[in-house]
Protein backbone atom coordinates (compact mmCIF):
# COMPACT_ATOMS: atom_id res chain seq x y z
CA UNK A 1 0.00 0.00 0.00
CA UNK A 2 2.71 2.32 0.96
CA UNK A 3 4.83 1.72 -2.34
CA UNK A 4 1.16 2.54 -3.99
CA UNK A 5 1.31 6.25 -2.49
CA UNK A 6 4.69 6.62 -3.09
CA UNK A 7 3.57 6.15 -6.71
CA UNK A 8 1.08 7.86 -7.09
CA UNK A 9 2.30 10.81 -4.70
CA UNK A 10 5.81 10.87 -7.16
CA UNK A 11 5.75 14.74 -8.94
CA UNK A 12 6.96 13.08 -11.95
CA UNK A 13 4.10 10.42 -11.93
CA UNK A 14 1.82 13.47 -11.89
CA UNK A 15 3.27 15.55 -14.47
CA UNK A 16 3.11 12.55 -16.63
CA UNK A 17 -0.58 11.66 -16.25
CA UNK A 18 -1.29 15.54 -16.24
CA UNK A 19 -0.25 15.89 -20.28
CA UNK A 20 -1.70 12.12 -20.76
CA UNK A 21 -5.07 13.27 -18.68
CA UNK A 22 -5.27 16.51 -20.87
CA UNK A 23 -4.75 14.70 -24.38
CA UNK A 24 -7.26 12.23 -23.82
CA UNK A 25 -9.76 15.05 -22.64
CA UNK A 26 -9.07 16.78 -25.31
CA UNK A 27 -9.61 13.90 -27.93
CA UNK A 28 -12.97 13.69 -26.37
CA UNK A 29 -13.66 17.34 -27.05
CA UNK A 30 -12.42 17.37 -30.67
CA UNK A 31 -14.76 14.78 -31.72
CA UNK A 32 -17.80 16.29 -30.46
CA UNK A 33 -20.16 17.27 -33.35
CA UNK A 34 -19.67 21.09 -32.55
CA UNK A 35 -15.79 20.67 -32.81
CA UNK A 36 -15.61 19.72 -36.47
CA UNK A 37 -17.05 20.07 -40.13
CA UNK A 38 -17.32 16.47 -41.16
CA UNK A 39 -16.49 13.75 -38.12
CA UNK A 40 -13.18 12.70 -37.54
CA UNK A 41 -11.69 9.35 -36.38
CA UNK A 42 -10.48 9.03 -32.97
CA UNK A 43 -6.50 8.18 -33.73
CA UNK A 44 -6.80 11.97 -35.76
CA UNK A 45 -8.45 13.60 -32.58
CA UNK A 46 -5.69 11.83 -30.68
CA UNK A 47 -3.02 12.94 -32.87
CA UNK A 48 -4.29 16.54 -33.06
CA UNK A 49 -4.96 16.92 -29.13
CA UNK A 50 -1.60 15.74 -28.27
CA UNK A 51 -0.16 17.66 -30.35
CA UNK A 52 -1.46 20.94 -29.19
CA UNK A 53 -1.37 20.04 -25.71
CA UNK A 54 2.24 19.33 -26.10
CA UNK A 55 2.48 22.05 -28.43
CA UNK A 56 3.94 20.68 -31.58
CA UNK A 57 2.08 21.67 -34.16
CA UNK A 58 2.35 18.32 -36.34
CA UNK A 59 -1.40 17.83 -37.99
CA UNK A 60 -3.14 15.12 -39.97
CA UNK A 61 -6.11 17.43 -40.45
CA UNK A 62 -6.74 21.24 -41.87
CA UNK A 63 -7.49 23.48 -38.78
CA UNK A 64 -9.13 26.12 -41.22
CA UNK A 65 -11.50 23.53 -43.38
CA UNK A 66 -11.64 20.98 -40.53
CA UNK A 67 -12.53 22.65 -37.24
CA UNK A 68 -15.67 24.49 -36.28
CA UNK A 69 -14.81 28.15 -34.38
CA UNK A 70 -15.36 26.06 -31.06
CA UNK A 71 -12.65 23.19 -32.31
CA UNK A 72 -10.52 26.23 -32.87
CA UNK A 73 -11.13 27.44 -29.24
CA UNK A 74 -10.58 24.12 -27.82
CA UNK A 75 -7.29 23.46 -29.84
CA UNK A 76 -6.36 27.02 -28.66
CA UNK A 77 -7.11 26.25 -24.75
CA UNK A 78 -5.14 23.04 -25.12
CA UNK A 79 -2.16 24.60 -26.74
CA UNK A 80 -2.42 27.26 -23.45
CA UNK A 81 -2.58 24.40 -21.23
CA UNK A 82 0.14 22.34 -22.79
CA UNK A 83 2.44 24.96 -23.07
CA UNK A 84 2.10 26.60 -19.59
CA UNK A 85 1.49 23.17 -17.93
CA UNK A 86 -2.11 22.48 -15.85
CA UNK A 87 -0.34 22.36 -13.03
CA UNK A 88 0.92 25.80 -12.90
CA UNK A 89 -2.60 26.95 -14.40
CA UNK A 90 -4.15 25.14 -11.24
CA UNK A 91 -1.59 26.96 -9.14
CA UNK A 92 -2.32 30.24 -10.10
CA UNK A 93 -5.92 29.78 -9.81
CA UNK A 94 -5.31 28.57 -6.01
CA UNK A 95 -2.87 31.52 -5.13
CA UNK A 96 -6.40 33.46 -5.62
CA UNK A 97 -9.35 31.05 -4.90
CA UNK A 98 -7.59 29.28 -1.76
CA UNK A 99 -5.67 29.95 1.02
CA UNK A 100 -2.50 28.68 1.14
CA UNK A 101 -0.57 25.95 -0.77
CA UNK A 102 0.34 22.32 1.18
CA UNK A 103 4.29 21.23 0.18
CA UNK A 104 3.44 18.28 -1.47
CA UNK A 105 1.39 20.50 -3.96
CA UNK A 106 4.30 23.07 -4.14
CA UNK A 107 6.69 19.86 -4.93
CA UNK A 108 4.70 18.90 -7.64
CA UNK A 109 4.71 22.72 -9.22
CA UNK A 110 8.46 22.83 -8.63
CA UNK A 111 8.89 19.94 -10.36
CA UNK A 112 7.51 21.18 -13.84
CA UNK A 113 8.73 24.79 -13.34
CA UNK A 114 11.97 23.09 -12.94
CA UNK A 115 12.27 25.44 -9.41
CA UNK A 116 15.11 25.29 -6.82
CA UNK A 117 13.29 25.19 -4.04
CA UNK A 118 9.69 25.18 -2.84
CA UNK A 119 9.62 27.95 -0.35
CA UNK A 120 8.34 30.78 -3.83
CA UNK A 121 6.91 28.26 -5.89
CA UNK A 122 3.65 29.66 -5.72
CA UNK A 123 4.38 33.74 -6.71
CA UNK A 124 6.95 32.25 -9.31
CA UNK A 125 3.76 30.00 -10.93
CA UNK A 126 1.83 33.06 -10.45
CA UNK A 127 4.70 35.02 -12.11
CA UNK A 128 4.29 32.83 -15.14
CA UNK A 129 0.84 32.87 -15.93
CA UNK A 130 0.82 36.91 -15.73
CA UNK A 131 3.89 37.60 -17.75
CA UNK A 132 2.42 35.15 -20.60
CA UNK A 133 -1.09 36.72 -20.54
CA UNK A 134 0.79 39.89 -20.82
CA UNK A 135 3.28 38.46 -23.70
CA UNK A 136 0.16 37.20 -25.44
CA UNK A 137 -2.14 40.26 -25.39
CA UNK A 138 0.78 42.46 -26.27
CA UNK A 139 1.63 39.76 -29.25
CA UNK A 140 -2.15 39.77 -30.25
CA UNK A 141 -2.56 43.46 -30.58
CA UNK A 142 0.74 44.08 -32.73
CA UNK A 143 -0.49 40.93 -34.96
CA UNK A 144 -3.97 42.52 -35.35
CA UNK A 145 -2.33 45.81 -36.61
CA UNK A 146 -0.12 43.94 -39.15
CA UNK A 147 -2.80 42.38 -40.72
CA UNK A 148 -4.94 45.41 -41.20
CA UNK A 149 -3.40 46.06 -44.79
CA UNK A 150 -2.80 43.77 -47.40
CA UNK A 151 -4.99 40.54 -48.49
CA UNK A 152 -6.28 40.22 -44.72
CA UNK A 153 -8.11 43.98 -44.75
CA UNK A 154 -11.07 42.03 -46.21
CA UNK A 155 -11.83 40.10 -42.76
CA UNK A 156 -14.39 41.18 -40.14
CA UNK A 157 -13.05 42.97 -36.98
CA UNK A 158 -13.74 39.49 -34.65
CA UNK A 159 -12.33 37.22 -37.33
CA UNK A 160 -9.23 39.87 -37.50
CA UNK A 161 -9.29 39.74 -33.41
CA UNK A 162 -9.09 35.52 -33.57
CA UNK A 163 -6.65 35.29 -36.06
CA UNK A 164 -4.22 37.45 -33.95
CA UNK A 165 -5.01 35.85 -30.50
CA UNK A 166 -4.82 32.60 -32.03
CA UNK A 167 -1.32 32.76 -33.38
CA UNK A 168 -0.04 34.83 -30.71
CA UNK A 169 -1.01 32.00 -28.34
CA UNK A 170 0.26 29.35 -30.88
CA UNK A 171 3.65 31.48 -31.61
CA UNK A 172 4.11 32.03 -27.82
CA UNK A 173 3.69 28.84 -26.49
CA UNK A 174 5.76 27.28 -29.24
CA UNK A 175 2.27 25.40 -30.31
CA UNK A 176 2.60 26.28 -34.49
CA UNK A 177 -0.62 25.70 -35.02
CA UNK A 178 -2.49 27.91 -37.63
CA UNK A 179 -5.91 28.71 -38.09
CA UNK A 180 -5.00 29.13 -42.34
CA UNK A 181 -4.78 26.51 -44.95
CA UNK A 182 -2.04 26.60 -45.74
CA UNK A 183 -0.40 27.50 -42.14
CA UNK A 184 2.23 31.17 -42.78
CA UNK A 185 3.16 29.91 -45.83
CA UNK A 186 -0.52 31.08 -47.29
CA UNK A 187 -0.37 33.95 -49.61
CA UNK A 188 -2.12 36.25 -47.48
CA UNK A 189 0.44 36.77 -44.94
CA UNK A 190 3.61 34.80 -47.11
CA UNK A 191 4.87 38.38 -47.87
CA UNK A 192 3.97 40.10 -44.47
CA UNK A 193 7.23 40.42 -43.22
CA UNK A 194 6.17 42.40 -39.52
CA UNK A 195 3.62 39.74 -38.89
CA UNK A 196 6.50 37.28 -39.19
CA UNK A 197 9.11 39.64 -37.51
CA UNK A 198 6.66 39.60 -34.53
CA UNK A 199 5.84 35.91 -34.51
CA UNK A 200 9.51 35.22 -34.42
CA UNK A 201 10.12 37.23 -31.14
CA UNK A 202 7.03 35.66 -29.54
CA UNK A 203 8.17 32.19 -30.85
CA UNK A 204 11.80 33.12 -29.24
CA UNK A 205 10.71 34.55 -25.99
CA UNK A 206 8.62 31.51 -25.78
CA UNK A 207 11.64 29.46 -25.81
CA UNK A 208 13.86 30.90 -23.83
CA UNK A 209 12.52 29.52 -20.39
CA UNK A 210 10.80 31.74 -17.76
CA UNK A 211 14.08 31.33 -15.58
CA UNK A 212 15.81 33.26 -18.31
CA UNK A 213 13.10 35.75 -19.18
CA UNK A 214 13.02 36.90 -15.52
CA UNK A 215 16.23 37.05 -14.37
CA UNK A 216 17.03 39.09 -18.05
CA UNK A 217 13.62 40.95 -16.74
CA UNK A 218 15.24 41.70 -13.66
CA UNK A 219 19.01 42.93 -15.14
CA UNK A 220 17.05 45.28 -17.67
CA UNK A 221 15.07 46.88 -14.75
CA UNK A 222 17.90 47.24 -12.63
CA UNK A 223 20.03 48.72 -15.36
CA UNK A 224 17.34 51.56 -16.14
CA UNK A 225 17.45 52.03 -12.36
CA UNK A 226 21.08 52.31 -11.84
CA UNK A 227 20.86 54.50 -14.84
CA UNK A 228 17.98 56.97 -13.54
CA UNK A 229 19.83 56.93 -10.02
CA UNK A 230 22.64 58.34 -11.42
CA UNK A 231 20.76 61.17 -13.31
CA UNK A 232 18.31 61.89 -10.41
CA UNK A 233 19.64 60.90 -7.52
CA UNK A 234 23.69 60.39 -7.94
CA UNK A 235 23.25 57.47 -5.97
CA UNK A 236 24.56 54.31 -7.07
CA UNK A 237 22.97 50.57 -6.45
CA UNK A 238 24.15 47.25 -7.20
CA UNK A 239 26.01 46.25 -9.94
CA UNK A 240 23.57 44.46 -12.37
CA UNK A 241 25.55 42.62 -14.48
CA UNK A 242 25.86 40.52 -11.16
CA UNK A 243 22.59 39.66 -11.47
CA UNK A 244 22.82 37.79 -14.78
CA UNK A 245 23.40 34.17 -13.85
CA UNK A 246 25.29 31.88 -15.73
CA UNK A 247 22.89 29.97 -16.52
CA UNK A 248 21.12 32.66 -18.44
CA UNK A 249 24.63 33.44 -19.51
CA UNK A 250 24.79 30.64 -21.83
CA UNK A 251 21.54 29.90 -22.55
CA UNK A 252 20.87 33.68 -24.26
CA UNK A 253 24.58 33.33 -25.74
CA UNK A 254 23.67 29.54 -27.45
CA UNK A 255 20.62 30.99 -28.29
CA UNK A 256 21.75 33.72 -30.32
CA UNK A 257 24.72 31.74 -32.22
CA UNK A 258 22.26 29.54 -33.24
CA UNK A 259 19.82 32.28 -34.58
CA UNK A 260 22.65 33.64 -35.97
CA UNK A 261 24.06 31.13 -38.02
CA UNK A 262 20.74 29.62 -38.44
CA UNK A 263 19.94 32.66 -40.46
CA UNK A 264 23.10 32.74 -42.14
CA UNK A 265 22.43 28.75 -43.48
CA UNK A 266 19.06 29.49 -44.85
CA UNK A 267 19.63 32.46 -46.65
CA UNK A 268 22.34 30.89 -49.04
CA UNK A 269 21.34 27.53 -49.03
CA UNK A 270 17.47 28.15 -50.21
CA UNK A 271 18.84 31.41 -52.30
CA UNK A 272 18.38 29.84 -55.74
CA UNK A 273 15.53 27.45 -54.40
CA UNK A 274 12.40 28.26 -52.07
CA UNK A 275 13.63 31.99 -51.46
CA UNK A 276 13.55 32.93 -54.98
CA UNK A 277 9.83 34.46 -54.51
CA UNK A 278 11.26 37.44 -51.85
CA UNK A 279 12.67 39.65 -53.90
CA UNK A 280 13.90 42.33 -51.53
CA UNK A 281 16.91 41.64 -49.43
CA UNK A 282 14.70 43.03 -46.74
CA UNK A 283 12.54 40.02 -47.15
CA UNK A 284 14.98 37.07 -47.63
CA UNK A 285 16.86 37.87 -44.44
CA UNK A 286 13.71 38.19 -42.18
CA UNK A 287 12.20 34.89 -43.57
CA UNK A 288 15.79 33.33 -42.87
CA UNK A 289 15.70 34.51 -39.39
CA UNK A 290 11.86 33.50 -39.03
CA UNK A 291 12.81 29.98 -40.65
CA UNK A 292 16.11 29.67 -37.82
CA UNK A 293 13.57 30.67 -35.42
CA UNK A 294 10.98 28.35 -35.87
CA UNK A 295 12.88 25.18 -36.99
CA UNK A 296 14.21 24.77 -33.42
CA UNK A 297 10.72 25.65 -31.43
CA UNK A 298 7.60 25.67 -33.55
CA UNK A 299 5.91 23.86 -36.68
CA UNK A 300 5.44 27.61 -38.11
CA UNK A 301 6.79 27.70 -42.02
CA UNK A 302 7.11 30.85 -44.64
CA UNK A 303 9.18 28.64 -46.90
CA UNK A 304 7.94 25.67 -49.86
CA UNK A 305 9.07 22.99 -48.08
CA UNK A 306 8.58 20.77 -50.45
CA UNK A 307 11.96 22.84 -52.44
CA UNK A 308 13.80 21.67 -49.48
CA UNK A 309 17.70 20.91 -50.60
CA UNK A 310 18.52 17.57 -48.61
CA UNK A 311 21.43 20.01 -47.35
CA UNK A 312 18.43 22.22 -45.88
CA UNK A 313 16.29 19.20 -44.55
CA UNK A 314 19.48 17.82 -42.84
CA UNK A 315 20.71 21.03 -40.95
CA UNK A 316 16.74 21.62 -40.26
CA UNK A 317 16.40 17.98 -38.11
CA UNK A 318 19.92 19.33 -36.64
CA UNK A 319 18.19 22.59 -35.65
CA UNK A 320 15.08 20.87 -34.26
CA UNK A 321 16.93 18.13 -32.26
CA UNK A 322 18.78 20.97 -30.33
CA UNK A 323 15.41 22.67 -29.94
CA UNK A 324 14.71 25.41 -27.20
CA UNK A 325 15.91 26.05 -23.44
CA UNK A 326 15.04 24.10 -20.47
CA UNK A 327 11.54 25.31 -18.29
CA UNK A 328 10.60 26.56 -21.38
CA UNK A 329 7.25 25.61 -23.90
CA UNK A 330 9.33 24.43 -26.51
CA UNK A 331 11.07 20.99 -27.06
CA UNK A 332 14.25 19.18 -28.10
CA UNK A 333 17.33 18.35 -26.10
CA UNK A 334 17.41 21.88 -25.21
CA UNK A 335 20.22 24.54 -25.73
CA UNK A 336 21.93 24.45 -22.74
CA UNK A 337 22.46 20.46 -22.98
CA UNK A 338 23.96 21.28 -26.39
CA UNK A 339 26.21 23.67 -25.38
CA UNK A 340 27.52 22.18 -21.89
CA UNK A 341 27.95 18.60 -24.13
CA UNK A 342 30.49 20.57 -26.43
CA UNK A 343 32.33 22.53 -23.91
CA UNK A 344 33.00 19.62 -22.15
CA UNK A 345 34.42 17.88 -25.15
CA UNK A 346 36.43 21.07 -25.42
CA UNK A 347 37.76 20.87 -22.15
CA UNK A 348 38.78 17.04 -22.47
CA UNK A 349 40.13 17.98 -25.78
CA UNK A 350 42.77 20.08 -23.48
CA UNK A 351 43.37 17.50 -20.74
CA UNK A 352 40.92 19.41 -18.59
CA UNK A 353 38.76 16.79 -16.31
CA UNK A 354 36.56 19.79 -14.43
CA UNK A 355 34.46 22.67 -16.59
CA UNK A 356 34.98 26.17 -14.89
CA UNK A 357 33.39 29.14 -16.51
CA UNK A 358 33.35 32.75 -15.39
CA UNK A 359 34.92 31.41 -11.97
CA UNK A 360 32.34 28.75 -11.37
CA UNK A 361 32.62 25.00 -11.81
CA UNK A 362 30.05 23.08 -13.53
CA UNK A 363 29.13 20.26 -11.26
CA UNK A 364 30.15 16.65 -12.58
CA UNK A 365 26.09 15.41 -12.46
CA UNK A 366 25.02 18.07 -14.64
CA UNK A 367 27.63 17.14 -17.25
CA UNK A 368 26.65 13.61 -17.30
CA UNK A 369 22.77 14.39 -17.16
CA UNK A 370 23.82 16.41 -20.31
CA UNK A 371 25.05 12.87 -21.89
CA UNK A 372 22.58 11.14 -21.12
CA UNK A 373 20.11 12.82 -22.58
CA UNK A 374 21.72 13.33 -25.73
CA UNK A 375 22.37 9.54 -25.81
CA UNK A 376 18.58 8.61 -24.86
CA UNK A 377 17.23 11.34 -27.44
CA UNK A 378 19.60 9.73 -29.93
CA UNK A 379 18.31 5.91 -29.19
CA UNK A 380 14.17 6.80 -28.93
CA UNK A 381 14.50 8.50 -32.58
CA UNK A 382 16.13 5.73 -34.38
CA UNK A 383 14.10 3.00 -32.95
CA UNK A 384 11.22 5.20 -33.80
CA UNK A 385 12.84 5.69 -37.20
CA UNK A 386 12.94 1.65 -37.10
CA UNK A 387 9.63 1.31 -36.59
CA UNK A 388 7.89 3.93 -38.64
CA UNK A 389 10.23 2.40 -41.60
CA UNK A 390 8.92 -1.27 -40.66
CA UNK A 391 5.07 0.06 -40.49
CA UNK A 392 5.37 2.46 -43.78
CA UNK A 393 8.07 0.68 -45.68
CA UNK A 394 6.98 2.66 -48.63
CA UNK A 395 7.73 6.37 -47.25
CA UNK A 396 10.94 8.54 -48.08
CA UNK A 397 13.38 7.89 -45.68
CA UNK A 398 14.84 11.17 -45.21
CA UNK A 399 10.95 12.68 -45.02
CA UNK A 400 10.67 9.51 -42.06
CA UNK A 401 13.88 11.03 -40.36
CA UNK A 402 12.35 14.74 -40.67
CA UNK A 403 8.79 13.94 -39.13
CA UNK A 404 10.29 11.83 -35.89
CA UNK A 405 12.73 14.71 -35.00
CA UNK A 406 10.01 17.03 -35.52
CA UNK A 407 7.93 15.02 -33.44
CA UNK A 408 10.01 14.00 -30.74
CA UNK A 409 11.49 17.85 -30.71
CA UNK A 410 7.96 19.24 -30.69
CA UNK A 411 8.86 21.27 -33.52
CA UNK A 412 6.16 20.37 -35.75
CA UNK A 413 7.30 21.31 -39.03
CA UNK A 414 6.77 18.48 -41.88
CA UNK A 415 7.31 17.80 -45.26
CA UNK A 416 4.01 16.70 -45.60
CA UNK A 417 3.61 12.74 -45.20
CA UNK A 418 2.34 12.92 -41.95
CA UNK A 419 -1.47 12.68 -42.90
CA UNK A 420 -0.76 9.61 -45.44
CA UNK A 421 0.96 8.00 -42.77
CA UNK A 422 -0.79 4.48 -41.05
CA UNK A 423 -1.83 3.77 -37.97
CA UNK A 424 0.54 2.63 -36.42
CA UNK A 425 3.58 5.10 -37.38
CA UNK A 426 1.06 8.08 -36.28
CA UNK A 427 0.78 6.13 -32.64
CA UNK A 428 4.22 6.43 -32.87
CA UNK A 429 4.48 10.11 -33.33
CA UNK A 430 2.01 10.18 -30.59
CA UNK A 431 4.38 8.41 -28.06
CA UNK A 432 7.34 10.79 -29.10
CA UNK A 433 5.04 13.93 -28.87
CA UNK A 434 4.39 12.94 -25.09
CA UNK A 435 7.80 12.30 -24.57
CA UNK A 436 9.48 15.13 -26.08
CA UNK A 437 7.02 17.35 -24.19
CA UNK A 438 7.13 15.54 -20.98
CA UNK A 439 10.65 14.93 -21.15
CA UNK A 440 12.87 11.74 -21.54
CA UNK A 441 14.93 11.88 -18.64
CA UNK A 442 11.73 12.54 -16.62
CA UNK A 443 10.27 9.25 -17.85
CA UNK A 444 13.17 7.10 -17.25
CA UNK A 445 13.43 8.72 -13.40
CA UNK A 446 9.78 7.71 -12.62
CA UNK A 447 10.44 4.16 -14.31
CA UNK A 448 14.01 3.35 -12.79
CA UNK A 449 14.47 5.52 -9.47
CA UNK A 450 14.20 3.44 -6.04
CA UNK A 451 11.98 5.43 -3.76
CA UNK A 452 12.92 3.43 -0.93
CA UNK A 453 14.84 6.55 -0.11
CA UNK A 454 18.53 7.84 -1.15
CA UNK A 455 21.30 6.63 0.87
CA UNK A 456 24.75 8.03 0.96
CA UNK A 457 27.74 5.61 0.26
CA UNK A 458 30.38 6.72 2.47
CA UNK A 459 32.97 3.79 0.76
CA UNK A 460 34.53 3.65 -2.84
CA UNK A 461 35.60 0.71 -4.52
CA UNK A 462 38.80 0.50 -6.44
CA UNK A 463 38.79 2.27 -9.68
CA UNK A 464 38.44 0.19 -13.31
CA UNK A 465 40.09 1.56 -16.46
CA UNK A 466 38.00 0.38 -19.42
CA UNK A 467 39.29 1.58 -22.68
CA UNK A 468 37.49 3.99 -25.21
Amino acid sequence: MRRVYVKTHNPIIIFITSFIFLSLLGTVLLRLPFSTVKKISFIDALFTSTSAVCVTGLTVLNTEKDFTYIGKVILLILIELGGLGILTITSFLNYFFQDGFSFKEAKFIGNFLNAQTTNNVLPFAVKVVLFSLLVEIIGAIFIFFSIQNGPFQFLKFFDSLFFSVFHSVSAFCNGGFSTLNQGLYSYSVRFNYFLQIIISILLILGGLGFHILFNFSLYIWLTLKKYFYKIFKDEHIRNPVHIVTLNTKIVVFTTFLLLLFGTIFYYFSEYDTSLKEHPSLFGRIVVSFFSSATSRTAGFHVLNTKLFTPLTISFTIFLMWIGASPASTGGGIKTSTFALSLINVFFLSKGINRIEIKKREISSETIQLSFAIIILSLMVIYISILTIIFLDPKKDFLSTIFEVCSAFSTVGLSLGITPHLSTGSKFVLIFLMLLGRIGIFNVMISLLKNNKGHFHHYYKFPKANIII
